[in-house]
C-alpha cells in the first residue's frame, strides 16, 4: 500500500538550514572549566556641540579569571594610580580629561562574562533572527558559511514611539565544526522628539575562538554615532582577549 504523498511528504526528515544547524551547535558549548585571560580595551571619543570637537582616548588592562566561585577582575596597582590621579587633577581642573577612569568604566562586568562564554549572548541575538541569504565565503583566509541576517530588536514601547526609521542587519560566518568565526552587526536609526531630529547608529565586530567548551570573544570592536539636540558624538571602542 502506498502512502499518500503530503502523509511521505511528512515522514520524511526537514534538512536544517545554516541559522538552525549554528543554534544548534551553540546550545551544547555551556562550558564552565576554569579560565585565565588578559583583557586590553582601549576607546576614542569625539563629542561636538556649538563649541570646537573634544577628543578623549584612553586604554586599560585587566587580569581576568573565571571559576566555580565566578569572576574576577583585577586591575594592576599602576591602573587604580592613575585613576586617582586623574581625579586629583580634575578636581583642580574640571574640565581636564580623565582618560584611565573612562576607560575603567567602559569595562562592563557582565560584558566581560559573556565574552568568556558567549554562546548564550550569542543565541539571544540570533532568536529572531531570518535568513536573508547563505553561502560560501571565507574569514580571514578561513573557509566559512556566510548567513546574511535580519534582525528584529526588542525596545521598550516607551522609546520605540520616537522613532520613524529603524534598520538591524547581521552576518555570521561559520566554520566547518559548525561554530561561529565572526559577527558583525549593524544598527541605522532616525527620529524626532519635541520637534527635533536625531539619528545615529552602531556597528559592531565580534571574533570568536572555541576554548574547551567555550566560545571566547577573542576580539570585539564597536563605534556608535548620534547627532541631535544641537550636539553629536562618534565613540570607538576595542576589547581583545588573550586567554592564558
Amino acid at each position: 500500500m502506498r502512502l499518500p504523498i503530503l502523509l511521505l511528504s511528512l515522514a520524511l526528515p526537514i534538512a536544517a538550514n545554516g541559522l538552525d544547524d549554528l543554534r544548534s551547535s551553540l546550545q551544547k558549548l555551556q562550558g564552565a572549566e576554569p579560565m585565565k585571560a588578559t583583557l586590553d580595551h582601549s576607546f576614542w571619543r569625539q563629542t561636538m556641540d556649538d563649541k570646537k570637537p573634544v577628543i578623549s582616548q584612553g586604554k586599560v588592562t585587566a587580569q581576568l579569571e573565571d571559576g566555580p566561585q565566578g569572576l574576577k577582575v583585577a586591575w594592576g596597582r599602576g591602573t587604580l594610580q592613575q585613576a586617582a590621579k586623574e581625579l586629583a587633577a580634575q578636581e583642580r581642573e574640571p574640565d581636564r580629561p580623565a582618560p584611565t577612569r573612562t576607560a575603567l568604566r567602559n569595562v562592563d562586568p557582565l560584558e566581560v562574562g559573556e565574552s568568556l562564554n558567549h554562546a548564550e549572548a550569542l543565541l539571544r541575538d540570533l532568536a529572531q533572527a531570518q535568513v536573508q541569504e547563505e553561502k560560501a565565503d571565507t574569514w580571514l583566509g578561513r573557509p566559512a558559511r556566510l548567513l546574511v541576517l535580519k534582525l528584529t530588536p526588542k525596545i521598550p514601547e516607551s522609546q520605540r514611539k520616537y522613532l520613524k526609521e529603524l534598520k538591524v542587519d547581521a552576518k555570521v560566518w561559520v566554520g566547518a565544526d559548525g561554530l561561529p568565526l565572526a559577527f558583525y552587526s549593524s544598527v541605522s536609526y532616525k527620529g524626532s522628539r519635541m520637534f527635533i531630529s536625531f539619528e545615529g547608529g552602531n556597528t559592531q565586530e565580534l571574533q570568536f575562538s572555541r576554548i574547551g567548551n567555550r566560545l571566547v570573544t577573542t576580539r570585539a570592536t564597536s563605534e556608535d554615532r548620534n547627532s541631535g539636540f544641537g550636539a553629536s558624538s562618534q565613540t570607538k571602542k576595542t576589547t581583545t582577549l588573550t586567554v592564558l
